[in-house]
């Protein structure tokens, strides 16, 4: 029988396993953002369209317990589920938008670590800003897997967080970060063991949606 060469290596994972599921919101109302400010941006119609089928996907989930950002749009994303499972939604700031000053256009063929640090000035404090997301985005993760050992965990959160969580577990730089997109709407799922071992089982379902959803790929970069 045929071995893998890395069975040798692979960690021995212990249950209990805990999932989480990283739920980015639905799509916002923009047209509200300058007159409620981005914190209050409530769902559009398209949004609330959206809300009825991914509440029908996270009921068959079977979740044990929910949390969302202080965020509106997150907090409507979630209010449909919560309603139907009968259940608390627990509000954590560390879930929150995480907001970087210095998006840049990086290409991501031909690109090398050291080409980046040469064409741009200000990568060293890019790097900084990364590994800060990055960080707070694992802490955040690892106080909720310690707080629910076994347990399915819904966080309703934001594209950034996702991103940072995502592309801290795989060691990822700025180049992995910026080439990620997490669509609205979508589901990404990770696996812990006992001991903390993390798997990430997929990115950025959206199969739960009767269409694809509006790709704002590029909307967080600025010329």
């Amino acid at each position: 029988m045929y071995q893998s060469p890395y069975a040798k290596i692979k960690p021995k994972t212990k249950k209990p396993y805990t999932e989480i599921f990283l739920i980015r919101h639905c799509h916002p109302d923009y047209n509200k953002a300058k007159v409620l400010g981005e914190a209050n941006m409530p769902l559009s119609k398209h949004g609330i369209r959206q809300r009825t089928y991914l509440t029908k996907k996270l009921v068959s989930l079977e979740i044990d317990k929910d949390y969302s950002s202080e965020l509106k749009r997150a907090q409507e994303s979630a209010a449909l589920y919560i309603k139907k499972v009968n259940r608390q939604l627990f509000i954590d700031a560390r879930l929150n938008e995480i907001n970087w000053a210095h998006w840049v256009r990086v290409k991501y063929f031909n690109t090398t670590e050291e080409s980046r640090k040469k064409k741009m000035a200000n990568h060293k404090e890019v790097d900084r800003q990364l590994d800060r997301m990055q960080t707070i985005a694992r802490r955040t993760l690892a106080d909720i897997y310690r707080k629910n050992k076994g347990k399915k965990i819904a966080l309703f959160s934001h594209g950034n967080f996702i991103r940072a969580l995502i592309t801290g577990i795989l060691n990822a730089d700025v180049i992995g970060f910026l080439s990620l997109e997490i669509f609205q709407s979508s589901i990404s799922k990770l696996v812990i063991d006992r001991d903390g071992y993390v798997k990430i089982s997929y990115i950025n379902d959206i199969s739960h949606l009767p269409a694809p959803p509006h790709e704002d790929l590029f909307s967080t970069l600025v010329d």
